[in-house]
């Protein structure tokens, strides 16, 4: 079961449509939009006392990613958008249907446009501007082309492989979509045989329906 814990006095909002893989970790003030995936050993660590993370609808969260808030801004995440393995960020923000490469890394007051992609291992330094579907490679990351006409429809479907695959991963047992507290709408944590809100306090036992 992922790990959910309140910090600070906040406790993640999570649709519950969203699919947490049982090694994945939220933390504090984050919110995270329906059929998002996160996925397994992938960091979202919301600790900061003024900023929080949204993470948008459809927007899949790969393995070992990870994503902190710093004193800054915000951490604004679009919807269905790609955050591949091992990717790292902090009090940026990124457009819709964007791609982040393998290990790619955007540091603080970033903005990445819609439709772009960040290629694999490629660094986005602090406040860097990028516009729109733009290509980005490179230490420092740097604009190499941008995506035009036709070339930029098929991201409009990349977020629906990995709500399908989560989807898949769930019938087979693996990974969960999040429990709701049914008096305050929190979300609810298994403890020593115990499902508990940590928002409201209620708790009933795992064997109850």
């Amino acid at each position: 079961m992922a790990l959910i814990l309140s910090f600070n006095g906040k406790t993640p909002k999570i649709a519950q449509s969203v699919f947490l893989a049982p090694t994945a970790v939220i933390i504090g003030d984050v919110e995270i939009g329906e059929n998002a995936s996160i996925w397994f050993g992938a960091v979202i660590r919301g600790d900061h006392p003024k900023h929080r993370i949204v993470i948008g609808a459809g927007t899949s969260v790969q393995e070992n990613a990870v994503i902190h808030v710093g004193k800054s801004a915000p951490t604004m995440v679009g919807e269905n958008v790609t955050i591949g393995h091992g990717a790292k960020f902090e009090s940026c923000s990124i457009g819709n249907r964007t791609i982040i490469g393998m290990n790619a890394i955007i540091l603080n007051d970033a903005n990445v446009g819609r439709e772009c992609v960040i290629a694999a291992n490629s660094v986005v330094l602090e406040g860097t501007q990028i516009p729109d579907r733009s290509v980005v490679a490179g230490v420092p990351g740097t604009i190499k082309k941008v995506i035009d006409g036709s070339s930029a429809e098929w991201m409009k479907d990349g977020g629906k492989h990995y709500i399908r695959l989560s989807r898949a991963y769930m019938n087979e047992g693996i990974g969960q979509e999040t429990m709701i507290c049914e008096l305050c709408g929190g979300p609810l944590l298994e403890r020593h045989c115990k499902i508990m809100c940590q928002v409201c306090g209620y708790q009933r036992d795992c064997s109850d329906p």
